[in-house]
């Protein structure tokens, strides 16, 4: 037995016992299990500097073993987080303290590993004050919500964040209060990263610049939007951009997870993203409308509920990961349009894959990575030190208040254009747009802001007459089209209407559907266009 010392505890009915190493000893005696799980508690906050408590679970901090069996590709090497079970927990228990049991035949106690079912009792009380709670990690320094640069590694105690990083060739920590000139030549390192690629406008070029300072700040941000890369061709450099930005918050290639075409499996996907805790995530290669209240969701709520891949129950994960979409003429849709930068890039040619680069762009990105790091950084610590000045004209992005002040707000007032400034152009291009335009103008034709049913629109745009010579055309060929794009495939008076409820008071080009009231026996919904 080792010499121990003992030691009043605050209460009267517990007793703290340490050997002579240090550790707790913990005696496992019946009908003290409450006290025990207290001790066990105790024991691993003092040891275990890679066990944290997140969302519900308990957690450390693991590089990936195995990067092909994924349904999420990682590049070897990634850090993710991996739960905690209960053997698992015994085993850490065990290193953690000095467990004893009364052992009758000796007289004495006797030492024994922490028994499963004390760590199982750990893992059910489901709260751990006394453990160190992970908002998430980072492999490069960062910025804090209130502009402390965190550049040392371990843990912060005031963000969360667990700094999981070395020495990072070429890196040196910003000034403390950069110059304007720091920033603004800063500011151009970036961009000349990337000359050779052919983005379309100033503001694609400002929105590259934006998605390496929300890589390296996404674990300080409540919300930040998604990035999305097109092109209209293939071979563009699109996921080269994405992989820029992973490369500098990583110091690896990006994760990536493809869209497919089952949105639940997706969904759990995307989940499992969440719960592993990578910082960057690519959907590659989208092929369809890119849409869906997760993706929102995620871009905007510091956590969602999800059911993760292979799991049956609803688990609560972190949604502070940067998510970039790449695809050939990307379509965005719905909601998650206000929710995406966009950064589009146009060769002008048949086959860009056969352009000459002046240097291998990745390999440019590792051996700069230090370098990087501190010029964007650079530039929302100029910022924050000239007091965050307001800028005339532009207004805060609802929903991202703090990444528009620690990421927009700083290129517009070095001068870079705004880099939500292409995002515009998904709200011309959406589909359900096109939708409303066309059947609000066709409406106000037909009716003027008088009150119909969607029964009286299905018999408008049905309505046809009889041509000289046989034959027949619609009477309202925009109306039909535009019910035809509203259902979708057949006309049909039910489907209308629930399109008309999703789409009640929304405003397009100054006309809003709104409804009407009820008439007739029946007390059928009306709607009326207004406005314009």
């Amino acid at each position: 037995m080792n010499k121990e010392h003992e030691f009043e505890d605050a209460s009267p009915n517990q007793r703290e016992t340490f050997s002579g190493d240090g550790r707790r000893v913990i005696r496992h005696d019946a009908g003290d299990l409450p006290q025990i799980l207290d001790q066990l508690g105790m024991a691993l906050a003092e040891t275990e500097n890679n066990l944290f408590r997140q969302s519900g679970r308990l957690i450390r901090i693991y590089p990936v073993d195995d990067t092909k069996q994924s349904v999420i590709k990682r590049a070897k090497g990634s850090i993710t987080l991996h739960p905690v079970d209960g053997a698992h927990l015994t085993e850490l228990a065990t290193r953690a303290a000095t467990h004893e049991r009364y052992d009758g035949r000796i007289g004495d106690y006797k030492i024994c590993n922490c028994p499963r079912a004390v760590s199982e009792a750990y893992l059910s009380r489901g709260h751990w004050p006394e453990l160190q709670e992970l908002s998430g990690f980072v492999e490069s320094p960062t910025i804090s919500i209130d502009g402390r640069l965190i550049d040392q590694p371990g843990y912060d105690a005031e963000t969360g964040i667990f700094a999981a990083f070395g020495d990072i060739p070429r890196y040196k920590s910003p000034s403390k209060k950069p110059s304007l000139k720091q920033a603004k030549e800063s500011a151009q390192l970036l961009l000349d990263l990337v000359a050779d690629f052919p983005f379309v406008a100033d503001e694609d070029h400002s929105a590259f610049v934006a998605g390496i300072l929300t890589a390296l700040l996404r674990r300080s941000l409540p919300a930040a939007p998604m990035f999305a890369v097109t092109a209209p061709t293939p071979g563009t450099g699109k996921t080269l951009i994405a992989e820029t930005f992973a490369i500098i918050a990583t110091g690896r290639r990006a994760s990536v997870i493809s869209l497919g075409h089952d949105e639940a499996e997706f969904e759990k996907r995307l989940g499992g993203v969440g719960l592993a805790g990578d910082s960057t995530i690519v959907i590659d290669n989208i092929e369809r409308p890119l849409k869906g209240d997760l993706l929102c969701q995620m871009a905007t709520q510091e956590f969602v509920k999800l059911r993760p891949l292979g799991g049956s129950g609803m688990v609560s994960i972190s949604t502070a990961v940067l998510l970039v979409a790449t695809g050939n003429n990307l379509s965005i849709v719905g909601d998650l349009k206000r929710r995406v930068v966009l950064i589009r890039m146009d060769s002008k040619m048949e086959r860009p894959e056969q352009r000459t680069f002046s240097n291998d762009h990745l390999e440019t990105v590792f051996a700069r990575r230090g370098e990087l790091i501190r010029a964007a950084l650079t530039i929302p610590l100029t910022y924050l030190a000239n007091e965050a000045p307001a800028i005339k004209g532009v207004h805060p992005l609802g929903g991202f208040e703090h990444w528009d002040r620690l990421v927009r707000r700083p290129l517009i007032w070095l001068g870079l254009a705004d880099p939500l400034k292409a995002a515009e152009t998904l709200r011309d291009n959406d589909p359900d747009i096109e939708t409303m335009r066309l059947l609000f103008s066709a409406w106000e034709s037909k009716w003027g802001h008088e009150p119909v049913t969607s029964a009286d629109l299905v018999s408008a745009a049905m309505q046809s007459m009889s041509l000289p010579g046989g034959g027949f055309e619609y009477s309202h060929p925009d109306l039909r089209d535009a019910l035809q794009m509203v259902c979708s495939e057949k006309i049909n008076a039910r489907r209308l209407g629930y399109w008309l409820r999703a789409h009640k008071d929304r405003i397009i080009d100054g006309k809003q559907l709104v409804a009407a009231g009820t008439g007739g026996h029946d007390k059928v919904a009306r709607w009326k266009v207004i406005g314009g």
